[in-house]
């Protein structure tokens, strides 16, 4: 398969190339970048200077989106027309309304969209999904954070006009919490915006709380704001089970879900994993089986959630 990158974001020399470069469903890399003059680039990697000349002679079968978030949409729905299908950064989009309009045309042109929402992905998120039976999300209390400090002065997360904000970079992490952990859309949204910078402002920093029809809840605190957190922990009836570094593993890093239950404490080990790699395995086999349901309903569920984030935010 043959795989176009648009856009040479910080993710994407990180950890998508990479990535893409180890998956063994994809053969052919090409990337198109403004901003890559000096940089070396893989042998196998094709180079381009200009998005829309990628999508029309690279003759790729998949596009990854990436950049700033305001751009999504036009350069997911230019992917889409030409034929490719698209996976894309989160967020994927900055409303509810061009979520559904990006998975129309989709289903039009008979073309998968997927959103990189990657650690969902990753084996951790199975493991800890185990550990938390359907029988207990009654009493279930889940608690996140997922914070890290200050961007660079320079970052776009801090620009409103590229789609910047606390709620747009890290509600896509409690959008797929909770459609992960609970498998139902929330039947409360609270959410406080703590910090802001600039103007128009951007929101730097956010504490929410979302319950469940069956009487679960998850609490989360996201920003951009303090010392470095990455962890969930969820309470319920029969256990403890606290997850680190769960919303952004390193592939390298083998981990350790810490387990407290009336017999004892216990650890439930999980190797190391690439979940972009991962994710890119299962979009792609996805286009081979030409069956997307499963990518297109995270997409639009986790965009009604951080819709909803958005909006209790501005009623607090």
């Amino acid at each position: 398969m043959h795989l176009l990158i648009l856009g040479c974001s910080s993710i994407v020399t990180r950890r998508v190339l990479p990535a893409a470069l180890a998956c063994g469903r994809i053969h052919r890399i090409s990337l198109a970048s403004r901003t890559t003059a000096d940089s070396p680039v893989p042998d196998r990697v094709t180079l381009y200077r200009d998005y829309d000349d990628a999508i029309n002679a690279s003759g790729a079968d998949v596009a990854y989106v990436s950049g700033v978030n305001a751009a999504h949409a036009e350069w997911i729905a230019r992917a889409l027309t030409a034929g490719l299908h698209v996976m894309v950064d989160k967020p994927a989009v900055l409303d509810m309304a061009s979520a559904e309009s990006v998975v129309a045309l989709a289903r039009r042109v008979s073309r998968g969209i997927g959103e990189a929402t990657v650690f969902a992905f990753h084996p951790q998120i199975a493991a800890l999904r185990a550990l938390v039976p359907p029988a207990d999300l009654a009493s279930t209390r889940a608690t996140a954070s997922f914070s890290v400090p200050p961007l660079p002065p320079s970052d776009f997360r801090y620009r409103h006009e590229l789609g910047g904000g606390s709620l747009y970079d890290l509600g896509p992490y409690a959008a797929a919490t909770s459609r992960l952990l609970f498998g139902e859309p929330p039947a409360t949204v609270a959410c406080m915006v703590l910090s802001t910078r600039g103007a128009p402002a951007v929101d730097t920093s956010f504490s929410m709380l979302l319950t469940y029809p069956g009487g679960g809840s998850l609490a989360g605190h996201y920003g951009f704001v303090t010392t470095y957190q990455n962890r969930l922990s969820v309470l319920s009836g029969s256990r403890v089970v606290d997850a680190e570094r769960i919303f952004s593993t390193p592939p390298e890093l083998a981990c350790a879900i810490r387990v407290r239950e009336p017999e004892g404490e216990r650890i439930v080990a999980v190797p190391a994993a690439d979940a972009f790699t991962l994710f890119l395995e299962a979009f792609t086999a996805a286009v081979d089986r030409g069956d997307f349901e499963a990518f297109e309903s995270a997409l639009l569920e986790d965009a009604g959630l951080i819709a909803r984030l958005r909006d209790a935010s501005r009623h607090t």
